[in-house]
Parts: C-alpha cells; sequence; structure tokens
C-alpha cells in the first residue's frame, strides 16, 4: 500500500519532470518558461498522479472478523433477550433494557454502513445488508412496544421471542454478505437459521 505522502513526492516529481520537459533547455536563471508551459506540466502532473497511485496500487480490503464483532455481540447477545421476554415475570428488565437500546437506534445501522461502505465505495446506505441491520434494530425496538403494551399471555410471549429471533436471523444475513470468513460467523449463521 502506498502511503500518501509517497504519492504527493512521486506527483511533484512528475510535476518537475514535465516542467522541465516543457521548456527548451531546461530551466536556467536566463530562461523563463511560460506561464502556460508550467500550467500545462501542473495539469499533466496532476494527471498522471492517480495513475502513480493505482500502478503501485493498493491491496483490496479483506473484511475481518473484528469488523463486524459488535453486530455479532448484539446478534448473540439477544439470546438473553430472548430469554427474557419469554417469560413475562422479566419483561420489566426486558423493557428497561430495551429503553436503553432505543435511545440510539442508528448506532447499529450506522456500523454497519461504515463497515459496508470499506467495500462499497457509493451509497453504502443503500446497500441491502445495511437494510438488514436497520430492520433487525426496529424489529428489536418493537419487541419493547408488545411488551409494554402486553398483558403477558403466552401468545404475547411467544411473539415477543419471534421477534427476537427475526432480528437474529436478519443479523446473521449480514454476517453472511459480509464476506468474513471465521468459524465464530459461520457458527453464529448456522445457529440462527
Amino acid at each position: 500500500m502506498i502511503v500518501p505522502s509517497l504519492v504527493l513526492a512521486l506527483s511533484y516529481a512528475l510535476l518537475v519532470l514535465f516542467y522541465l520537459s516543457s521548456t527548451s533547455h531546461g530551466y536556467t536563471p536566463s530562461t523563463t518558461p511560460s506561464r502556460r508551459a508550467f500550467i500545462n506540466s501542473a495539469i499533466i502532473a496532476g494527471a498522471a498522479s492517480p495513475l502513480v497511485a493505482s500502478a503501485a496500487g493498493s491491496d483490496p480490503y479483506v473484511p475481518n472478523v473484528e469488523d463486524v464483532k459488535i453486530i455479532g455481540t448484539l446478534g448473540i447477545s439477544l439470546d438473553k433477550l430472548a430469554a427474557k421476554v419469554g417469560d413475562s415475570s422479566q419483561w420489566g428488565d426486558a423493557s428497561s433494557n430495551l429503553a436503553q437500546f432505543a435511545k440510539d437506534p442508528n448506532f447499529y445501522p450506522n456500523y454497519a454502513r461504515n463497515f459496508i461502505s470499506k467495500t462499497v465505495k457509493n451509497n453504502a446506505e443503500a446497500d441491502p445488508r445495511v437494510g438488514k441491520i436497520n430492520l433487525a434494530v426496529k424489529t428489536i425496538i418493537s419487541v419493547k412496544d408488545l411488551i409494554d403494551l402486553g398483558t403477558g399471555t403466552d401468545a404475547e410471549c411467544k411473539e415477543a421471542v419471534a421477534r427476537v429471533r427475526k432480528a437474529q436471523v436478519l443479523i446473521g444475513d449480514f454476517l453472511e454478505g459480509s464476506g468474513v470468513k471465521d468459524e465464530r460467523v459461520t457458527k453464529y449463521i448456522a445457529a440462527h437459521r
């Protein structure tokens, strides 16, 4: 990978090279090149600097498990939430946990978007993988409404658990599409199908 200062140094070297070649005898104090020759050489050097950077090239981004660890941790932590919402006697505790989660509903979607923007250069926000995390977060928050307004029936408990499991599947879909090759990610995906 080329260091940005090296690219800048190469750009300036090209600028000087083109500048000197644009004058008929090189640069001496007695010959002053025209402004047009200088601007032309600057334009050529500016156009050539991306070519130098791409010719040397940088390695393409390879996703690793550390890049998606926070989203994976969310998915794993939902197992505890599913246990709480499955038992109506623990709904008060689950509701306070969900209230804390709902304070920043954009955290996980922004994290997912930032991860995706490492591989998708334009409009990472519209990437379907980011949409899965958006939907997972909305589904998790919807559990709070269900248990706050519910009476604790078995059907409500089952619905709350089903929503948590749906969020886990969506997180698994994100992880599957992330390109991360890791045993922990593979296990999570297999466990939440």
